[in-house]
């Protein structure tokens, strides 16, 4: 797998986009979605529009390749029930950026995977592998199960070969 140079992740490190406004780009990298039922017809503008923030001019090339991949990501998601799935990894995704266990510039690698259709969302039989659940468990709800799980026992060895699963799967390393 070739990894990509990303501009966004470098302008982080120089220091060029501050905390706050990474934290406002990635929230709008898992928020925006939600503004649609399906993939079909989100743009970049959605994500850069509801910025917070104003933006750098050296900065808006990088977000707007973020954003496009992004894009192109839920582009694969025409289906509702499936797009559902992909919002929910990318909120997933925004608290693992927060956590620090994924950062940007596998993010976007991810994103740009499932862009082009090389990778899908990691799926789940959450009713074997843990019984009776919630209408509408999904895989956010999976992993605070893992964090719950390994905070009660935290050498819970299926708790975490699972966890170290889903941050694979969700483009952590």
């Amino acid at each position: 797998m070739m990894i990509t140079t990303y501009i966004l992740p470098a302008l982080y490190e120089q220091k060029k986009i501050s905390t706050n406004d990474m934290e406002e780009i990635v929230r709008l990298l898992a928020q925006a979605p939600l503004l649609y039922d399906d993939g079909s017809s989100i743009r970049a503008e959605d994500f850069t529009e509801g910025l917070d923030m104003e933006i750098k001019h050296e900065v808006r090339p990088a977000l707007m390749e973020l954003y496009d991949l992004a894009v192109k990501a839920c582009r694969q998601f025409p289906d509702p029930a499936s797009y559902e799935q992909l919002q929910d990894a990318l909120g997933l995704q925004a608290e693992l950026w927060q956590e620090e266990v994924l950062d940007l510039a596998s993010w976007m690698n991810w994103l740009k995977q499932v862009g082009e259709g090389q990778k899908a969302l990691p799926e789940y039989d959450f009713a074997s592998m843990l019984g009776t659940l919630p209408e509408g468990f999904m895989i956010h709800d999976f992993y605070d199960e893992l964090r719950y799980q390994l905070e009660q026992n935290p050498s819970n060895t299926w708790a975490i070969q699972e966890r170290d699963r889903l941050y694979a799967a969700m483009g952590a390393k």
